[in-house]
């Protein structure tokens, strides 16, 4: 057995236990994409390391760059490169992985010594980000232009699942969301998940696998979901409003049409290569609309959300921008709710009531 087929056998549980049990890391910000932790893998303090659930793979923003479950190990433990066999003992012993069966154990050899050699450590401090390679279109065939009572009973019109191509998977039972860049190419489908168990075991929404290896991801930071439809109404209005997730883009442009001056982050975390997109822009207001992490304005939850949206988005910006943020002062929406769910006249009044950010001080 390889270090690659423990690695798929590793639940999500796992993971977090690794990570809070035998690290000592605190999960600051959790949903159904991410999870967000100190940087153990270098000892630092900082709430930059982000767990990616859809590749099960980590990204330290600060120094260690991309990396696996078993780099953040070998970066906690201070192993070196050629320690690699080390990482993965560890990881068995401390998950009580029976080390004979797996072939991990305290015998000096393992399975995948090719793995091994070809294995690198990887820096990628200063590294620049490649452009995402498009996919071939034609992969979109297989779908069906079925559109469901699920979404369109969520305020989503056939007429704007068309425009955005969504489309339905009926042998996985998902809704089929392609991601295309700013100049519509596609680089990349999501599946949401409309099966209970499914959902429970790997979250609403993950990358479309075709067969057992073919995945249809892209990191989801390198883009801005909705902004080759929008770019016209975001240039023209000079003002851009942040989502969390596709389904409140669907949302807004089932609202506004061509007035629709809405992207999705597919997160709660702004990344630099969002940030250069959304200043690339010429906009003058960045209206920040995330889902509502908190049950009451006094709450400690509250404040947490508050500090996090701050940090990761807030501060980024207003250097550059004026910012405005949609906070649910009137207990309009239910806990986690996006400002765009419970219909347009919601979202107007979370609008005039919109909280201007004065970044002066």
């Amino acid at each position: 057995m390889t270090s690659q087929e423990l690695k798929e056998k590793l639940s999500e549980e796992d993971i977090r236990t690794l990570l809070t049990r035998d690290m000592g890391a605190t999960i600051y910000y959790e949903d159904d994409d991410i999870w967000i932790t100190e940087t153990v893998c270098h000892h630092g303090k900082k709430a930059k390391l982000y767990y990616y659930k859809d590749s099960m793979s980590f990204h330290c923003y600060t120094e260690c760059g991309q990396m696996d479950i078993f780099e953040v190990v070998m970066g906690f433990k201070g192993y070196e490169e050629n320690e690699f066999q080390k990482s993965i003992n560890w990881i068995c012993i401390k998950l009580n992985i029976d080390n004979c069966e797996y072939g991990f154990g305290k015998q000096e050899q393992i399975s995948d010594w090719e793995f091994i050699r070809n294995y690198k450590r990887k820096h990628k401090k200063n590294v620049a980000i490649e452009p995402l390679k498009p996919y071939d279109e034609n992969v979109l065939r297989i779908f069906k232009k079925w559109f469901t009572l699920d979404w369109i009973n969520e305020g989503i019109s056939v007429e704007t699942m068309k425009k955005f191509n969504i489309m339905y998977s009926t042998w996985q039972q998902k809704i089929i969301i392609p991601h295309y860049d700013i100049n519509g190419q596609l680089i990349g489908i999501r599946g949401r998940s409309l099966i209970e168990e499914d959902i429970d075991l790997y979250g609403k929404y993950s990358p479309f696998k075709v067969g057992r290896k073919k995945f249809y991801n892209h990191a989801l930071g390198q883009n801005l979901y909705g902004l080759n439809k929008n770019i016209n109404a975001i240039q023209r209005k000079r003002k851009i409003m942040i989502v969390e997730a596709e389904k409140s883009v669907l949302q807004t442009d089932t609202m506004f049409g061509e007035d629709n001056f809405t992207v999705a982050l597919c997160g709660s975390n702004l990344t630099s290569y969002q940030k250069g997109l959304i200043l690339m822009l010429g906009v003058r207001e960045v209206i920040i609309a995330l889902d509502k992490q908190y049950e009451t304005l006094d709450s400690e939850e509250c404040k947490k959300w508050a500090k996090h949206i701050k940090d990761k988005i807030i501060n980024p910006l207003s250097p550059y921008v004026v910012i405005t943020v949609l906070w649910d002062t009137n207990d309009l929406l239910p806990y986690k709710a996006s400002p765009t769910d419970c219909g347009k006249d919601t979202l107007l009044q979370l609008m005039d009531s919109k909280i201007y950010v004065d970044t002066s001080v």
